[in-house]
């Protein structure tokens, strides 16, 4: 375990945009980092832009302003940092420091550089210091490298635009990949594409630096990226035209559907076991219930088997008037004729994803315990199914952490809770680790272990076939809640985490709710699922209605 690590920073001043200035705050607020030094850019070339760029140039200076640009002074944080004037003259379209030059940044003893100035940078300096110069790269790098950020992944339609912590080699963003992600392309804002991918991929750099100190030697290897992708420029005029038609578009749309669309789920049963869906063209014959109320939908399937031997469902009951949900139970019959649905747990927070755990108590008693999600409620906790089966008592709060879609399971004698976060609850997955399901509850070592609107949010019940452990997740990376992908779990340990996304399955076509497929749960050998379709739901408008003018009076009171 290292003892210490020494940070430097390449920079052109002690002004940084906002998510640079987040990125050195919680490296610098790791334990065990040291502020080497700053290496100051007194050499920045002029932009050799011309005026076929000019276009996107003046909107990138008047009217975009995602709030992860703006300037932060770290004049005082940084006041007693040993400072260097480099001036790294330019060879070709690269920047390249002087033997005198890399002497003086040597004798502060870098362990780490991380660059936010100096361009593209080449020569000695990439491995001068220890664990080498660490850089972002916001895009996918096996797609879109240069840039600029977000603007092409708009332009061509990608649903996600990715983001690369790298540490630098001499080829332009293909270096070692120390840390990936992907999130939503916000096609109708480039300036909230931006800001997100900037805003969270942050933090990165600081849990690189913590991974080294808690002894993971090989956290600043990272891996080959190998890219060959075309390497994208600034647009020209015509161009950028081109994508403020197409953004415009993009947002008519946008609102229209907030209005006009609204999501409806339903549930349904798969008479096959759950690993089932591994197979290269599983069958998908799915029996759904009766259409929901027009007033409410059903989502989030969980099953159990009463002591009377029937199969009985909790589900997401959704209101759309209120926007809140709660848990109901249902009986479903092999003829599709809904039996007896009734509530079984409601809170003033709402409620969804009835996750259920069947073990033992205490006493070595068969009960089954139910975890809802109750994010709104502040934590995660127990529930178990009162001994009528007519509701849900409280147990005990396993965590206070707002968890989305908490999944609970025990694997080689070690209990796991995975789950997302807010404020982007697709994205970020987080594993927390107990000896029984009554905690206590310790976070992994690597929160986040993904960030990945692919496949990070939990989509139901993780389950082991042929020695291997499989685990649901949601891609909700062209809509939520599009399709589930099935990942396969390589290492879970406290320390580690590493999954391969194996398969997609859905949505589910030849059926009516076939826009949408995010939860696959297991009971014995039946499958539970739900699906999507878009219907027009007059409560829900009005709902979206009056939170729109409730946002725009608000806007303009601050005025």
């Amino acid at each position: 375990m290292a003892a210490e690590l020494r940070v430097g920073i390449l920079c052109e001043g002690l002004t940084f945009q906002r998510w640079q200035a987040d990125c050195i705050r919680q490296v610098l607020a790791v334990p065990g980092v040291k502020l080497a030094g700053l290496v100051m850019d007194e050499g920045a070339p002029r932009s050799a832009h011309g005026l076929s760029t000019r276009l996107y140039r003046a909107y990138r200076h008047r009217w975009f302003k995602p709030a992860a640009m703006d300037t932060v002074d770290l004049s005082v944080e940084l006041a007693q940092a040993p400072r260097i004037a480099c001036t790294a003259p330019a060879q070709g379209s690269a920047r390249v420091f002087s033997t005198t030059e890399l002497q003086r940044i040597r004798e502060l003893r870098p362990d780490v550089l991380l660059r936010f100035a100096f361009g593209i940078v080449r020569g000695e300096v990439l491995t001068l210091p220890t664990h080498g110069v660490w850089s972002y790269h916001h895009g996918d790098e096996q797609k879109f490298r240069g840039g600029p950020p977000g603007f092409w992944e708009i332009m061509k339609g990608d649903p996600v635009t990715g983001a690369i912590l790298q540490r630098l080699t001499d080829k332009l963003d293909a270096g070692l990949v120390l840390r990936k992600g992907w999130f939503s392309t916000i096609d109708h804002s480039l300036e909230e594409t931006v800001d997100t991918v900037l805003t969270h991929s942050a933090p990165w750099a600081a849990d690189v630096c913590r991974a080294l100190l808690s002894g993971d030697a090989d956290a600043a290897t990272g891996t080959a990226s190998g890219s060959t992708a075309p390497v994208y420029k600034y647009p020209d005029n015509l161009t950028f035209l081109r994508f403020l038609r197409k953004q415009a578009r993009n947002k008519v749309r946008f609102h229209r559907a907030q209005l006009k669309e609204h999501e409806e789920w339903n549930v349904g049963v798969l008479y096959q076991p759950i690993h089932h869906l591994l197979e290269e063209r599983p069958s998908l014959n799915v029996q759904w219930l009766p259409a929901p109320a027009k007033s409410a939908f059903r989502a989030d399937p969980f099953g159990y088997v009463g002591s009377d031997g029937q199969l009985n469902m909790l589900y997401e009951r959704y209101d759309r008037a209120t926007g809140k949900g709660d848990i109901n139970r249902l009986r479903p019959k092999r003829d599709n004729v809904l039996k007896r649905s009734r509530a079984m747990l409601t809170l003033p927070s709402h409620l969804s994803y009835p996750y259920v755990v069947n073990t033992r108590d205490a006493n070595g008693e068969q009960v089954t315990y139910v975890i809802p999600e109750n994010a709104a409620g502040g934590g995660v906790d127990l529930y178990r199914v009162r001994a009528d089966n007519e509701a849900l008592e409280p147990v005990q709060r396993l965590l206070d952490v707002p968890l989305y879609d908490p999944t609970v399971f025990e694997h080689e004698g070690r209990w796991w809770m995975m789950g997302t976060l807010a404020p982007l609850t697709n994205v970020h997955l987080v594993i927390y680790h107990a000896p029984s399901l009554f905690g206590p509850w310790t976070p992994h070592a690597r929160n986040p272990v993904k960030c990945d609107i692919r496949t990070a949010r939990p989509a139901g019940t993780p389950f082991v076939h042929g020695g291997m452990l499989y685990r649901p997740s949601q891609d909700s990376s062209s809509t939520y809640g599009h399709r589930v992908v099935i990942n396969r779990v390589e290492e879970l340990t406290p320390e580690r985490f590493r999954e391969v996304a194996l398969k997609t399955v859905g949505p589910l076509g030849g059926t009516s709710w076939n826009k949408g497929f995010h939860t696959v749960s297991a009971v014995g050998d039946l499958t539970l699922v739900d699906g999507k379709r878009y219907v027009h739901s007059p409560e829900q408008e009005a709902r979206v209605r009056g939170a729109k003018l409730a946002r725009l009076w608000n806007k303009r009171s601050r005025r």
